[in-house]
């Protein structure tokens, strides 16, 4: 087994015991069965209304139109697991870099980590690896609750392609969830201070999700929550047009929201995304990026430092 491997197996280990780390992944998947349900509730819902309208319309002698679940993009059910992956999703992320740092700094771990023959790749590499399994792992159970919502609904007839763009949809989440969790665990590497390495990704997070959205398409900070109102045109004023081809790229949260409507199939039609970078290359950069970071911070780590006390 290699040093890297064996370094990734005991950081799983201690996610698996910390409390806060499995609350806040609990609740994540808690919120993924949440929009699973309503989601299910809700083409329920409409296929009992149309089954009562297109009876009373039979018994009239009047033309039945065609059953609107039927019409629209089945994974449009799903257009709230977007929400929950962008915020609770990129914000557990953000803990489990953090932690995969602080835990071993704040038990003692690692002057001991140090002292064995491990080199700085394999610590750095065991520290990544740990934190791709885990935001995985959250993307899988994603994947398996939206997958069983979707085959409990008679009504929806979902194709292999639609199950295509279903696997790119969480591939896109686990790629943006990822890029949050490597800030962190660079943060935290870089920065000796308790919780500094939380704290600095969970503002760079907040910009990204609240700050900037304001200024490309003056967004209001509630609308983050909402996976439609999230997709507005940019204004037609020069200063958003500017701030849009300027912080398009880097507007993560937009990128990801217009992925998700556009893979899951409730994107406004003609709604181009905001600067003159594609979404997903965007995403892609970020997370190669922000693994580079994680990276070169990982190597530098200081081993000497730990206890109760650091």
């Amino acid at each position: 087994m290699s040093p890297a491997r064996i370094l990734s197996r005991q950081a799983l280990a201690g996610l698996t015991r910390d409390r806060s780390v499995l609350i806040r992944v609990a609740f994540f998947a808690a919120m993924v069965l949440i929009t699973a349900w309503l989601g299910w509730s809700a083409t329920a819902t409409v296929n009992a209304i149309y089954a009562d309208a297109a009876a009373y319309l039979a018994a009239s002698g009047q033309p039945v139109p065609p059953n609107p679940v039927s019409v629209s993009a089945p994974l449009a059910v799903l257009r709230n697991l977007g929400v929950y992956i962008s915020l609770i999703g990129a914000f557990g992320a953000i803990v489990i870099g953090q932690h995969l740092v602080e835990a071993d700094r704040r038990a003692g771990t690692l002057p001991l980590i140090g002292a064995r023959p491990f080199a700085r790749r394999d610590i750095a590499l065991g520290k990544m690896r740990a934190l791709v399994t885990a935001t995985a792992a959250m993307m899988a159970v994603a994947g398996v609750i939206a997958l069983g919502t979707l085959l409990t609904l008679p009504s929806l007839v979902v194709t292999g392609p639609d199950l295509g763009r279903l696997a790119l949809f969480l591939l896109a989440g686990w790629a943006y969830v990822t890029t949050f969790g490597f800030l962190a665990l660079g943060a935290a590497a870089r920065l000796p201070a308790t919780a500094a390495g939380l704290i600095a990704a969970t503002v760079v997070w907040l910009i990204i999700t609240f700050v900037l959205p304001e200024l490309t398409a003056n967004l209001h900070p509630t609308a983050a929550i909402n996976p439609v109102t999230t997709l507005a045109a940019t204004p037609d004023a020069g200063v958003f047009h500017l701030f849009s081809a300027l912080l398009g790229p880097v507007s993560l949260a937009e990128g990801f929201a217009w992925l998700s409507g556009d893979l899951l199939g409730f994107l406004p039609e003609g709604l181009a995304p905001r600067g003159p970078v594609p979404p997903a290359l965007a995403l892609a950069v970020a997370l190669v990026l922000s693994g580079l970071f994680a990276a070169q911070a990982a190597t530098r780590l200081d081993l000497n430092a730990g206890g109760p006390d650091a």
